[in-house]
């Protein structure tokens, strides 16, 4: 028993040091300026690029925001409270700054611009598309689904020539598989919510971006996720998204 003990005392030791090592940071290279990602926490990202800050999702109660910048534009996915934070968004957004919000958003963000699913448009001088973002087969219970079709938004944003997209909170929706020429992709992998790690790698195997980070993945392992694409053309990028997690 003492032996067991400690072995499961080293393995957490030890992966609790992989964490602390792992950074919040990284960088993808793209005309006319690097775009410079941070992981805030969980599903908050910040996009910096062209003299651009792009907040994504910023929630105080899963992010660290402190290291968040003020925003030229803010999008928000979807109306959980892990997505959808009306006092950070106030806090962090400069004046006259853009949200773009899912229609389900309006009476939490007013004045924010509505994106309902698959429309395209540019605000704040960036290209944006809203993709579909729901569940296909998990929910609370029997013919209920956690997100339902047509309420909330993943993104392609196209920033120094590169296509980013953000997955947002969804399962491997055929809108997400008929992606293309994607060179930068966050995809999601939490249970019971969205997908498991293997699942989400298929997702990801079906459109091919170039780089992948696995965020919004509590509870999960994005480690399975990164092993699941070995052998394919896809660069795995796992940041530090939750700093706190004991």
């Amino acid at each position: 028993m003492k032996f067991r003990l400690s072995v499961a005392l080293s393995a957490f030791m030890a992966a609790a040091l992989v964490q602390a090592q792992m950074s919040s940071t990284s960088t993808v290279p793209a005309t006319g300026g690097d775009i410079q990602v941070t992981a805030l926490g969980h599903a908050s990202v910040q996009l910096e690029q062209g003299g651009k800050v792009i907040l994504v999702d910023p929630v105080a109660m899963m992010a660290d925001l402190s290291k968040a910048k003020q925003a030229d534009l803010i999008l928000v996915t979807d109306i959980h409270g892990d997505h959808l934070d009306p006092a950070a968004i106030t806090k962090l957004k400069k004046q006259g700054a853009s949200v773009v919000i899912p229609a389900a958003a309006s009476d939490k963000v007013p004045g924010g611009v509505v994106m309902a699913n698959r429309a395209i448009r540019t605000v704040a001088g960036v290209p944006v598309t809203a993709i579909p973002a729901y569940n296909i087969k998990r929910g609370p219970k029997e013919g209920e689904f956690y997100h339902t079709k047509d309420r909330a938004n993943g993104y392609v944003l196209t920033l120094g020539g590169k296509q980013v997209f953000l997955a947002g909170d969804t399962e491997c929706v055929p809108a997400i598989k008929l992606l293309k020429n994607i060179d930068v992709a966050f995809i999601p992998m939490n249970l019971p919510y969205t997908m498991p790690p293997a699942e989400a790698a298929d997702c990801v195997k079906a459109f091919k971006p170039k780089i992948v980070f696995p965020y919004h993945f509590m509870g999960q392992k994005p480690e399975e996720f990164a092993a699941a694409l070995q052998g394919e053309p896809i660069e795995v990028r796992i940041l530090n998204w939750y700093p706190n997690a004991k």
